[in-house]
């Protein structure tokens, strides 16, 4: 079931302090729509601060130390919670990850790497409420290849 695939390509920074954009895609190789729950994952609208990227000094072989929260959410899920990858197809977006600390003529490699927390071969709007209460047997890893970039 966790045939998504996903996708990073960071773009040049361009504000002070360093805010890193990241391009995300997540495919969907098959033939079937494939349904997720964003949280905990790129598509989810705090993934910039949840822990879901990894970034490295590839100079030094150092995990860049990056700001995160822990949060608690409200069960059951939103279906706005909910993001579809049509089957044989990707959804993009970009998220701008917060105050890391690039250094000038350093290579970085980024990579995101979580858990699926619900995961389902169907459209969207065919996600019951039902499975949106019971999530488990939904969920499934994730970890992006690695994208390198130098500043």
């Amino acid at each position: 079931m966790s045939a998504l695939q996903v996708t990073l390509s960071p773009s040049p920074p361009t504000t002070q302090p360093i805010t890193l954009p990241i391009n995300i895609a997540i495919h969907n190789p098959t033939t079937n729509p494939i349904t997720f729950l964003n949280w905990g994952t790129p598509f989810d609208p705090r993934a910039d601060l949840l822990g879901v990227f990894q970034i490295n000094d590839t100079n030094t072989d150092t995990s860049l130390p990056l700001d995160t929260i822990k949060i608690s959410r409200a069960l059951p899920p939103s279906k706005d919670d909910l993001v579809e990858v049509p089957a044989e197809s990707s959804v993009e977006k970009t998220v701008a990850v917060p105050n890391v600390p690039l250094e000038e003529g350093h290579e970085y490699a980024v990579q995101a790497k979580g858990i699926w927390h619900g995961l389902w071969e169907c459209r969207k709007d065919d996600v019951a409420d039902s499975h949106l209460k019971d999530l488990k047997g939904a969920q499934g890893k994730f970890e992006s290849e690695k994208a390198v970039f130098k500043f």
